[in-house]
């Protein structure tokens, strides 16, 4: 008799995740398309997902829950990129340095728009502007939590306060990309050089 091979059914959490890498590469391209997130329909969404209107309910709210889904996609994209920079090793270069900012800048290349569209949606939505705070307080925690100890050996300038300073960084490479990249989305040479000399001098100058 022959064997019958069952598929193995998905969880929730499973079709979670598949549904939401799907809507993220289609808000991704309708947006490299043109679009703006918020006059993106959901009718528009689900027909390009293939999917019923029912089950974009059962796993969204609204649109602000699925931009919630998308902006920790993306972050956690943006934030995986930041690591060279985070944990550069003592004895690391300007040269280093700039090449770890330039991996970041290419995070933020690639998800640029979507990027925009976070900060565009969180001028309108409060739990998506709630978020996005919380986001960026979550890279705050990530960068102290690497620069203390490289403070600590010596390799970051012991006459800072680290947690002061963080958010001011943070903040100013998320702002900056947005601002000063061009409109291809690409960060100029000179724009990074920029971002490098400022970093440079503000955590590693006299240190190495």
């Amino acid at each position: 008799m022959p064997t019958v091979t069952r598929r193995a059914k998905q969880s929730r959490a499973e079709r979670r995740e598949a549904i939401g890498n799907r809507l993220f590469t289609i808000v991704e391209r309708l947006l490299a398309e043109g679009a703006v997130f918020s006059e993106i329909s959901v009718e528009q969404l689900i027909t390009e997902a293939d999917i019923a209107r029912s089950t974009f309910y059962v796993y969204f709210e609204d649109k602000g829950a699925l931009m919630i889904e998308l902006m920790e996609r993306v972050t956690k994209a943006v934030g995986d990129a930041a690591n060279d920079w985070f944990q550069l090793p003592p004895g690391a270069t300007r040269a280093d340095l700039r090449k770890a900012l330039a991996r970041l800048a290419a995070a933020y290349r690639q998800h640029g728009r979507m990027m925009s569209a976070v900060i565009e949606a969180a001028a309108y939505d409060p739990r998506v502007q709630e978020e996005y705070a919380a986001v960026m307080a979550r890279r705050c925690d990530d960068m102290n939590r690497n620069f203390i100890p490289q403070q600590r050996d010596g390799s970051i300038r012991g006459d800072i306060d680290l947690v002061a300073v963080t958010p001011w960084l943070a903040w100013m490479f998320e702002r900056g990309f947005n601002q000063l990249a061009g409109r291809d989305g690409v960060m100029t040479e000179s724009a990074l050089d920029g971002a490098t000399s400022v970093i440079w001098q503000t955590l590693y100058e006299g240190t190495r």
